[in-house]
């Protein structure tokens, strides 16, 4: 099995999912059969994490030169909150005080975004 692939690589995946949307059905699904198959790596490429990935793609297009400074995890943690203005905050937070995901987890629990 290959080693983890980097953030470049999740947001690679999620531009072409995002561009073929309107050419063919159920594009998920295959993004997520055809890499599943090809890197042996199931859970890694999941219909729901190939979701994530366009989801990446389509809300971080700018911040391309400061992708790798976070985790995966990082991205699928921060996607999940629905308040773009919040996601961005605690983005942006992160980024400033260089935040491991412990940290992250930590500052939306105790909703910081609330606080300010």
């Amino acid at each position: 099995m290959l080693p983890y692939p980097s953030i470049f690589f999740f947001w690679y995946i999620g531009k072409k999912v995002y561009e073929e949307k309107d050419h063919c059905l159920n594009v998920i699904q295959r993004y997520s059969d055809y890499y599943s198959y090809f890197y042996g790596n199931s859970f890694l490429f999941t219909r729901e994490n190939i979701h994530f990935m366009k989801r990446f793609y389509m809300n971080y297009p700018i911040y391309y030169e400061k992708l790798e400074l976070f985790s995966w995890e990082h991205y699928q943690f921060l996607l999940s909150i629905p308040n773009k203005k919040e996601r961005t905050f605690y983005y942006s937070l992160s980024l400033f005080f260089q935040s491991s995901y412990e940290e992250l987890l930590d500052m939306v629990y105790n909703n910081y975004y609330l606080r300010i």
